[in-house]
């Protein structure tokens, strides 16, 4: 028959091995997040300079 302490410590392993894999699920779903916020910001902040050069270009192209 087999022990109840072998048994225990194997359902702990197993539980400690699922609360890990659990973890590192999570910490790729949040640096995933992270990474397309920061993408975001960046693509954002490329489209406000160039409809600040077009802006500029079309006042200069005004003033003549």
């Amino acid at each position: 028959m087999i022990d109840v302490q072998t048994l225990n410590d194997a359902l702990v392993t197993l539980a400690l091995c699922a609360g890990l894999a659990v973890l590192i699920a999570i910490a790729i779903v949040a640096a995933g997040a992270v990474t397309r916020r920061i993408d975001r910001k960046e693509h954002v902040r490329e489209v406000e300079q160039h409809l600040a050069a077009v802006a500029r270009q079309q006042d200069h192209a005004a003033a003549r």
